[in-house]
């Protein structure tokens, strides 16, 4: 590993002791832990065994590296490849949320997923999540990831810039941001981060978040909640920041009770509290995380409910009111996304929205990958269970060895989770799986 930056290790060991310093910097030269977060809609029982994230009871920490690429239940949308210190944003909304959960959520830096497919799997299935990206390749990189998880009922992805959200005053009743940082918190898995450090750096990290927290916090509900977080540990970008944001809109700093032996270190300044996850005391990668109240406005917009649009039934598909076309395509969407969706659609740019569940082709549907990875059943397609091998190969893009007897469309399940389909012509099969999702080396 490169040498780290010595004013930031400077800044660092003002911090701490003599001995905890030295401790810190050895944890720069040690490996970062893998983790995962189990997918609590598909229930699978490899890594059971492993030890549990603390504050997470379905993240996992992995004893040795691996390679997911290769492995089914990755695709299936099983788990998602997470950070663990990213994880503690579920014990931050069990704590601030005791008697309800927001109704309308938005994740303002999402790409590539991970803390919005967590917040997903938080909500009620009658909330609504804006998970936004402003970068148009880590967009679709959002959109797939949570196609494969496979729990988006109720999800609204947008490419936007934050202040293009202005117009939605008092919208939100909880935002996440995990703002671009100078990622001090990354430099032992990224040269790049470490090379490109600087105090000046961090001055223009710390004042591009001041700009991204202006633009968004009016969007912020009465008695709504931010989640700010960063990958680096300078005080700057973080706990300074975050007292500044108080002071200047009117917000509250939340305290949370976090056991002593996770290695979460609490910082206080006027009256703000800010959490620090450092290297040599979590098993994971640098965080910083803080949540703000906000104290005043007019509470929650409240917004016209949709009229119910002509619900159409598709033999293939389960018959469901949510159930609709749009110039060929097959979406599900509840009333309350459609509700969501028609007030903002002249206002963001909507990447993708509900269920893509298919499209007409002359009298023939075909089937989308969202509606092999859902979490629910909405088709009647009959389904082939496939041990790994076949499942790496149609992964790949090939032609699974398929033992069928019936021409069709069939849903490809490893360990009973849907893989995606394949029509079945007679001697071989189309294979439906995406082409930038197979498998190209392994």
């Amino acid at each position: 590993m490169n040498k780290l930056p010595a004013s930031f290790l400077e800044r660092m060991k003002s911090k701490f002791s003599e001995g905890e310093f030295q401790d810190f910097q050895n944890a720069y030269e040690s490996k970062i832990p893998q983790s995962i977060r189990l997918n609590p809609k598909k229930n699978i029982q490899k890594f059971s065994e492993l030890p549990t994230i603390p504050w997470n009871e379905n993240g996992k920490l992995l004893s040795e590296n691996q390679m997911f690429i290769t492995d089914p239940l990755w695709h299936s949308g099983a788990y998602y490849v997470q950070e663990s210190s990213s994880m503690i944003l579920r014990e931050i909304f069990h704590q601030i949320f005791t008697e309800s959960k927001p109704k309308r959520a938005l994740d303002l830096c999402a790409a590539p997923g991970g803390k919005s497919t967590l917040l997903q799997s938080l909500l009620y299935e009658n909330s609504v999540l804006i998970a936004n990206e402003v970068i148009k390749p880590r967009a679709q990189i959002l959109k797939e990831n949570h196609i494969r998880l496979g729990i988006s009922e109720n999800l609204i992805i947008t490419q936007n810039d934050p202040k293009q959200f202005t117009e939605l005053d008092e919208f939100f009743d909880y935002i996440q941001v995990d703002a671009p940082c100078s990622g001090e918190g990354m430099f032992r898995k990224d040269d790049i981060a470490m090379r490109e450090w600087s105090e000046a750096n961090c001055q223009l990290c710390a004042e591009r978040s001041k700009r991204i927290l202006a633009d968004i916090l009016p969007t912020l509900a009465k008695d709504g909640y931010l989640a700010y977080s960063t990958c680096t540990f300078n005080p700057k970008e973080n706990e300074e920041l975050v007292n500044w944001a108080c002071e200047e809109f009117d917000l509250s700093s939340i305290q949370f009770d976090f056991p002593e032996n996770w290695g979460i270190e609490e910082v206080e300044l006027n009256g703000v509290f800010g959490y620090y996850f450092y290297p040599h005391k979590v098993q994971g990668e640098g965080l910083f995380v803080s949540v703000m109240k906000k104290n005043s406005g007019f509470g929650l917009l409240n917004l016209p409910d949709s009229k119910k649009g002509k619900s159409i039934q598709i033999p293939d598909l389960v018959e469901s009111e949510n159930i609709k076309e749009e110039n060929g395509m097959i979406i599900w969407e509840t009333n309350e996304l459609k509700t969501v969706k028609n007030y903002i659609s002249k206002k963001l740019n909507i990447v993708y929205s509900g269920i893509d569940l298919g499209e007409l082709k002359g009298k023939d549907f075909i089937p989308a990958q969202a509606l092999a990875n859902f979490h629910q059943k909405l088709h009647h397609f009959p389904e082939v269970e496939l041990d790994e091998k076949s499942a790496l190969e149609f992964l790949r893009g090939n032609d699974p060895d398929l033992d069928l007897e019936k021409k069709g469309i069939y849903l490809l399940t490893y360990e009973n989770l849907g893989l995606g389909f394949v029509k079945f012509i007679g001697n071989r099969s189309n294979n439906y799986y995406p082409k930038p999702w197979r498998i190209k080396n392994y």
